[in-house]
């Protein structure tokens, strides 16, 4: 069976809608009556025609998994004692499902805490059920990947340095900073801002990027675990669309507004591209949220244009019953 045909069986009995109204389609969810998977749909225009491009978006799975030889490690041993949210790899069942859903993109990104904490078993689970699911993924670093504590109390015995080269040794692709262009018109850009910031390697990637969109006429979509800040004082107070977790986000007092000057910086670029930019999709926040960056561009005539850019918040993917939790993207 071919992809199409099998894409065409999957969504067979069609699909509903879960949550909002689909004349509100920042904040509607659907979801598939076959396998039950709930998505997010947004739609971009190229202007360029022709065949279209999707792109799936998973995100926060949290793999929380310990195998023999983790609890020969005293902090993981200590770990798996203390951390009870998904034990035992429960979060497996959905993760399958929204990674079958995904199978019918063109690309798929996860957008951090893929693991719950940085264990031998959470790693080979995230092989098993993404790497070899798909050899093409994307996937970025949240702070939970970081971290082999988790509701220990305690700080991590094993230096920073340490940790970050065990994922180095897993990762499939360069940690920090990866693009990829999609079918002449999408570029998608993954940022690691798990530690709450960017560097000067970032910014000069992301710079070129841009350049070579401009160039190209590619839409850019830039994906990352943590959300930036929109700019807008109001949004101290940003309220979810469908909670899960929080209810309630500050959006202002973020990455962009705070951090070093490295992080202000690529901060920056982001902001003062809106017009290639066209969307930045985050996790972390576990609840789904909508806003809108604070940006702008220059025009052929040098004038600054007032643009904003959306910025999704996916919720996280073992939510209702494991059902799978995914971000279409379509781009014309």
């Amino acid at each position: 069976m071919n992809l199409s045909a099998e894409k065409e069986k999957y969504f067979s009995d069609g699909y509903e809608v879960f949550w909002g109204d689909p004349s509100h389609p920042q904040t509607c969810i659907y979801r598939v009556r076959g396998s039950g998977v709930h998505f997010h749909e947004h739609i971009i225009d190229s202007g360029k025609g022709g065949e279209e491009v999707e792109i799936a978006q998973i995100t926060d799975v949290h793999f929380n998994y310990c195998d023999d030889t983790d609890r020969a490690d005293p902090e993981l041993a200590y770990t798996e004692q203390c951390r009870k949210w998904l034990a035992g790899g429960a979060s497996a069942a959905g993760i399958e499902k929204a990674m079958e859903f995904a199978s019918f993109a063109d690309q798929t990104i996860i957008t951090g805490d893929t693991l719950d904490y940085l264990s031998h078993g959470s790693l080979e689970m995230m092989k098993k059920y993404i790497w070899d699911k798909d050899e093409t993924v994307l996937c970025a670093l949240g702070g939970h990947e970081l971290t082999k504590q988790m509701q220990t109390g305690r700080a991590d015995e094993t230096s920073l340095e340490e940790r970050m080269a065990i994922l180095q040794d897993c990762w499939k692709h360069d940690m920090f900073y990866v693009s990829r262009v999609l079918g002449d018109k999408a570029m998608v850009i993954v940022l690691d801002n798990s530690k709450q910031k960017y560097t000067a390697y970032q910014t000069e990637k992301l710079k070129s990027d841009i350049a070579l969109a401009r160039e190209k006429n590619y839409v850019v979509l830039v994906f990352q675990h943590e959300p930036i800040s929109t700019g807008r004082e109001e949004d101290t107070q940003v309220e979810a669309y469908k909670v899960y977790d929080s209810s309630v986000r500050n959006y202002y007092d973020l990455i962009g507004v705070k951090g070093d000057d490295e992080t202000k910086a690529l901060y920056k670029v982001i902001t003062e591209n809106a017009d290639v930019i066209r969307g930045v999709y985050c996790g972390h926040m576990h609840s789904a949220f909508y806003t809108e960056i604070k940006g702008s561009y220059l025009n052929e005539n040098g004038e600054i244009v007032e643009k904003s850019i959306p910025q999704y918040l996916l919720e996280a993917n073992p939510y209702d019953s494991q059902c799978g939790h995914v971000m279409k993207i379509t781009v014309k």
